[in-house]
């Protein structure tokens, strides 16, 4: 395995062989997991040259394919928490900690949070160092507290 046509085809065969049994939609964000991290590789194949096989060997693939799932997941309920839910958010100018955001009627604390969606700005970044929107801090929670999120009225 010293070519990059045989490290790529390593590569490949292991992404294949990636496979989780799990209920709901899991299967459908690892198959797009797969398919990104086939194009990945392929895009990057040059780089491929310079890496040992050994290397390749130890590498974890599925746990790579696994984790960007989980992220494909996230994204997913995040935007149907976002774009589903009555989401307020009550901020604390000069204790940025006690931030709280307010979903249906369920009031969740949610510290250095300042903006729901938007990007946020350079001036919330010098008055707060730690700002952070809404998005950003549900991506940091596990999936089955994102999932209780979505099922709260």
């Amino acid at each position: 395995m010293h070519t990059i046509s045989e490290k790529l085809d390593y590569i490949n065969k292991e992404i294949k062989n990636t496979n989780v049994n799990l209920i709901g939609n899991f299967n459908t964000h690892l198959n797009n997991a797969k398919e990104i991290k086939i194009k990945h590789y392929y895009s990057s194949r040059l780089k491929l040259k310079d890496i040992d096989f050994k290397i390749l060997l130890k590498h974890n693939f599925q746990k790579e394919i696994i984790s960007l799932a989980e992220l494909l997941e996230k994204k997913v309920v995040i935007n149907k928490i976002i774009n589903t839910k009555n989401i307020r958010l009550e901020r604390h100018k000069y204790a940025p900690e006690l931030n709280k955001v307010k979903i249906n009627k369920t009031i969740l604390e949610t510290p250095h949070v300042v903006t729901i969606d938007n990007i946020v700005s350079t001036m919330q970044k010098i008055q707060n160092c730690n700002a952070t929107n809404l998005r950003t801090f549900l991506t940091k929670k596990s999936i089955s507290y994102l999932n209780n999120i979505l099922i709260m009225k």
